[in-house]
């Protein structure tokens, strides 16, 4: 069997990037590893996270399937790979990444603390998470909705890895995504964070119990096009 590739799953955080890297490193077993974990990691005790449980070395190996927040330009992914651009709502983004930094963040010593009111977070999440889109939507044909991850995980799948020429089997492609259930998931990193609200919620929506028209009125302005052209909506005229 010919050496796989390196499997670069690009998103803007709180995507759904880590399941997904997970489903892909299982259905092909290889390495699951993180774009910005090295020896020197210090942020948690990374040893404890079960992509990097018993290894004896954290970098990036030939062949694995790697998380990244990077935009398509960085030198930290410029090595040869292939590439999944993953998307998510960027309404329901916001919602998560602000209860992620919030709480999870605060609560496991990874920030002292974290202040900044939902109002400024919505402006500030939705212009990244517009540029973030943009830049990757230029240099690939290969994006994935994590909503269709959400509903049907198997065909999704199917589809990312054929997107990337690996060939598997349907049996592969089960194995990646039984071995990884929200709650299986959530399990395996009881071990590592106090606070275990890695996996909160991860559904589709949930931007409709957090919103206000304040907030809908600016994600229109900023990345109403975004949503559109990735087609969580036909156009501007929506509310809760």
């Amino acid at each position: 069997m010919s050496i796989l590739p390196k499997i670069v799953v690009a998103e803007y955080p709180r995507s759904g990037g880590s399941w997904v890297t997970s489903m892909l490193g299982d259905a092909l077993q290889l390495p699951k590893r993180d774009i910005y974990v090295g020896e020197d990691y210090e942020v948690f005790d990374v040893r404890k996270h079960p992509w990097y449980e018993g290894v004896s070395n954290l970098a990036l190996t030939e062949s694995c399937v790697i998380k990244s927040h990077e935009p398509p330009n960085s030198p930290l992914i410029s090595f040869p790979a292939q590439f999944i651009h993953l998307v998510r709502d960027g309404r329901d983004v916001i919602v998560s990444k602000y209860y992620y930094e919030k709480e999870f963040c605060v609560k496991n010593g990874i920030y002292e603390q974290f202040e900044m009111p939902f109002d400024e977070y919505v402006s500030q999440v939705a212009t990244e998470w517009r540029t973030f889109i943009l830049a990757w939507l230029n240099v690939t044909p290969y994006t994935y909705r994590y909503e269709d991850f959400l509903q049907n995980p198997i065909n999704t799948l199917q589809k990312a890895l054929g997107g990337v020429g690996v060939d598997v089997s349907d049996s592969q492609v089960r194995r990646g995504v039984d071995t990884n259930t929200k709650s299986r998931f959530k399990r395996s990193l009881d071990n590592l964070f106090s606070h275990n609200t890695f996996v909160r919620k991860g559904v589709a929506g949930d931007w409709r119990n957090h919103f206000g028209e304040t907030h809908i009125h600016t994600f229109k302005r900023i990345a109403g096009d975004v949503l559109i052209r990735l087609g969580y909506e036909k156009d501007l005229n929506w509310d809760k």
